[in-house]
């Protein structure tokens, strides 16, 4: 960092946080203009179940990178509004598989349509290439901080 005076705002830190704020909340008001009763976290678990139907809640929790409480609280609320349920492992007892409910399923494509007008919308007025050198930025990133 050097002698730089250190500003906040200008931090890449505070870029990448304020931007990712911005796109999950564009996120879910697209859903809610659209009248999809999901949230831009509900969405991170149930396209992994579409990818791969009746994973564990350890499973969802390591791949949407997030703690164990915090998905059995967003599969309780999605069970509330039937888009997934929960059936008992047939091997050991302790662990629930985590399901798409027919609701769940019927919302696939619109989802997904709304996902990807978002990325529309984040990505205007950026070329092709500019977008290509942003991305490999931010794998670099991520990266330098995986463990």
């Amino acid at each position: 960092m050097g002698n730089k005076k250190y500003i906040l705002a200008e931090s890449i830190g505070y870029k990448i946080t304020n931007t990712a704020k911005l796109i999950t909340n564009r996120l879910n008001q697209n859903f809610k203009q659209n009248h999809l009763p999901v949230t831009h976290e509900q969405w991170a678990i149930m396209i992994r179940l579409w990818e791969q139907d009746g994973l564990t809640q350890n499973s969802l929790a390591t791949l949407t990178k997030k703690d164990s409480p915090s998905i059995s609280r967003l599969i309780n609320n999605m069970e509330k509004r039937e888009l997934v349920t929960r059936v008992p492992h047939p091997v050991d007892k302790r662990t629930n598989l985590i399901f798409l409910t027919a609701s769940g399923k019927k919302l696939q494509m619109s989802m997904i349509e709304q996902a990807q007008n978002t990325v529309d919308q984040i990505s205007e007025g950026i070329d092709e290439q500019e977008m290509e050198i942003f991305l490999k930025v931010l794998q670099k990133i991520d990266h330098n901080l995986t463990d």
